[in-house]
């Protein structure tokens, strides 16, 4: 007897909604696509517990009659084409016909649509995967899919879905992107029956685009308009102060889909190449548009990749009409008025502070810490240049293998007092401390230095208490960020994380944050990028305990640091270094940058030729 079998369709289709159906944001998804495809000028969706519980997606397109309704719930029923040829014209969102009976499969739904024109319609329910009811039905012109108990079916796929409110930021994304591409249309979503955004539908891609982002960003974009051998290219570029960690902020669409490309990424990276550091990603909103017949769209279950006919083409598009609107404008950001008056004084941060071991000598912690290139000075502009000097030879990085703990923290502690009884000379480039000692010439640098001591101090306070959150300090006015939904609602998330690091803040509203208490290094200096920054990082998976607490403390103390350029008098300067060496490690910053550099002055008599 034969051990294959044809699997029956219920099997069937749960089998094929995997590729389809990832999570509520997957539903959310494919049903809006279904309204554009049918028209709508208005689509509403409407999301309990993250979209677990309750999806609902009403539209004022134009409906259907009952036959097509039927047919609606039918794996590979569609009506956006006829043969495999169709899809080199292909003008619709949708065009398998499986996304609505994949949807069926691993869940309860309620289907109502009545045609435009007509009094009558069909509601039609289905669980997992069956028509249980078919009925008449009154009411307005459109559909309304209701969606209940997704994966209620399939526990083994609804054991990987996340918090109801990271769900419910998935689906708010989505709803945005499409807010974007498709300013004509009004959209609103309401979350737990309130609601949290709406769109005007004007067809003005700047009024979408402050709906979404409110008027920070929106101020702070560039437009983008421009063709080039078939491919059109429209949308926003921001400018260089909007720049993240990451390329969240990265939205492409190509004939309206929503999709990723490498070839698109790597245009935009080479468009703002000498504008950002490196390690930052432009915010940007690009929709390019091709002709149905040089793309093809069916490469991906979730039609988030597409193939392109000739891939340098579109890279010279991209590349051109982003980097001439940036060429065109001012790159200047917008900025508001500070809202809370920055200190000009450093003193205070540097003044000495009761002595906290943060480990025993003989076991020590490890500071030096893998981190993304993101996390680079502001005012690193290039890569990190070489170094013709030699590092003094202690620290983490540079101790012999064989030396042991003892014989490093006395090599250090020498080091240290020739730091300590150096003569100050002054600051080159304002940015380089200059000391003279009598066989050498040491250097410090000012922002790597205080980097370093705000790390520790942040880090000593973490584990000295025992895990608990860092000092923190009320600020004297708030700090008001203004966020898109998602990542209002992505920081909101993440409040215990924030708390841990010495911020809390307060929700306004559906957009805004505002910091109302800080960690006790700052003293309003870099707070905003800094807080920004930490929510990138946790955004693109840098969450992990440790190594996320030790990614987030170093940006922190990054922001917070004297920057080069910044003047230092005499008095500051000693503070600092008196700060630097009571330090474990004090020869690299938190990203493992050189702190000190020594040159002996037998080298820079052999350089002079006074020796050989």
């Amino acid at each position: 007897m034969g051990r294959i079998k044809q699997l029956d369709e219920i099997t069937a289709n749960g089998i094929a909604a995997g590729e389809v159906v990832e999570r509520p944001a997957s539903v959310v998804k494919e049903l809006i696509e279904n309204a554009l495809d049918a028209g709508a000028s208005v689509i509403t969706t409407e999301i309990q517990d993250g979209g677990i519980r309750l999806i609902r997606v009403t539209d004022n397109g134009c409906g259907m009659d009952d036959e097509d309704a039927v047919a609606a719930f039918a794996c590979h029923a569609t009506s956006k084409l006829n043969v495999l040829e169709d899809l080199n014209s292909l003008s619709t969102m949708g065009f398998r016909g499986e996304a609505l009976s994949s949807i069926a499969s691993v869940s309860r739904i309620t289907l109502k649509t009545i045609p435009v024109g007509e009094e009558y319609g069909s509601v039609i329910e289905s669980d997992a995967g069956k028509i249980i009811r078919q009925a008449r039905t009154t009411g307005v012109w459109g559909t309304t899919v209701e969606v209940k108990d997704l994966f209620y079916n399939f526990p083994a796929r609804y054991k990987f879905l996340k918090k109801d409110q990271t769900e419910a930021q998935y689906i708010t994304v989505i709803v945005e992107r499409f807010s974007l591409v498709r300013p004509d249309v009004s959209f609103r979503l309401i979350k737990n029956n309130k609601e949290i955004l709406h769109t005007p539908g004007n067809n003005d891609p700047k009024s979408a685009l402050y709906s979404i982002y409110g008027g920070d960003v929106t101020s702070n974009c560039i437009p983008v308009e421009s063709e080039h051998n078939q491919v059109k290219v429209r949308g926003f570029a921001g400018k260089p102060g909007l720049a993240r960690a990451g390329r969240g902020e990265q939205t492409i669409f190509v004939n309206d889909r929503i999709i990723r490309s490498k070839i698109i990424s790597a245009a935009l990276d080479e468009a703002y190449k000498t504008l950002l550091m490196k390690g930052k990603f432009a915010f940007a909103i690009l929709m390019i548009y091709v002709p149905s017949a040089l793309i093809d769209v069916n490469v991906h279950p979730q039609k988030a990749e597409v193939r392109f006919w000739n891939d340098s083409e579109v890279f010279r598009a991209v590349y051109h009409a982003v980097h001439d609107a940036l060429m065109s404008e001012s790159l200047v950001e917008e900025m508001k008025p500070d809202n809370s008056k920055e200190s000009s004084s450093i003193s205070e941060s540097f003044s000495p502070s009761p002595e906290v071991s943060v480990s025993n000598p003989s076991e020590p912690i490890q500071t030096t810490i893998r981190v993304t290139e993101s996390l680079s000075p502001e005012w690193v502009k290039e890569d990190t240049p070489a170094y013709y000097g030699t590092p003094l030879p202690i620290g983490a990085q540079v101790v012999a293998a064989s030396e042991t703990a003892g014989d490093s923290i006395k090599s250090r502690d020498r080091d240290m007092d020739e730091v300590i009884n150096a003569r100050y000379v002054g600051i080159v480039f304002s940015t380089y401390i200059l000391l003279e000692t009598p066989d050498s010439l040491i250097l410090l640098d000012q922002h790597a230095a205080h980097e370093k001591v705000l790390y520790e101090k942040l880090l000593s306070e973490h584990i000295s208490n025992a895990n608990r959150p860092v000092a923190s300090q009320a600020l004297l006015s708030p700090h008001l960020l203004s966020l898109s939904v998602s990542d209002a609602d992505f920081i909101e998330s993440n409040r215990d994380r924030f708390i841990e690091l010495g911020f809390d803040f307060d929700r306004i509203g559906a957009r805004d944050i505002a910091i109302r208490y800080s960690p006790s290094i700052f003293e309003n200096k870099g707070l905003s990028e800094a807080f920004l920054e930490i929510a990138d990082y946790l955004k693109n998976g840098d969450d992990k305990q440790s190594e996320g607490l030790l990614l987030a403390l170093a940006t922190a103390a990054c922001k917070a640091a004297v920057k080069a350029h910044d003047r230092l008098d005499s008095r500051e300067v000693r503070a600092l270094i008196d700060s630097l060496v009571r330090l474990d490690n004090p020869f690299t910053c938190p990203h493992g940058r050189p702190i000190i550099l020594r040159y002996s002055r037998k080298n820079l008599e052999k350089d002079f030729k006074r020796i050989v």
